[in-house]
């Protein structure tokens, strides 16, 4: 009887090993994946900012080409005169 004990335990002290093995590795898995979302979103907001700042400094170029293209207008060229 007492060895059928012993092996009862073992048994049951490998068994509650193998579940606690499988717990540490879902959450070992569960945490790398919210680091890569963690990740992901850092990445999709950095992107966001870029275009943002992109689309700021075209939209200064583009205002400053009209300012520019007014000014010049205005003096001429020194072409020729219509008639």
């Amino acid at each position: 009887m007492n060895d059928e004990d012993v092996r009862l335990k073992n048994l049951y002290l490998e068994e509650e090993s193998r579940r606690e093995k499988d717990r540490m590795e879902q959450e070992a898995r569960e945490l790398r994946e919210r680091e890569i979302d963690d990740q992901w979103k850092k990445q999709l907001l950095d992107q966001e900012i870029e275009k943002q700042q992109l689309i700021q400094q075209l939209e200064e170029a583009a205002k400053m080409r009209a300012d520019r293209g007014k000014k010049k207008k205005k003096g001429g060229m020194g072409g020729k005169k219509k008639k």
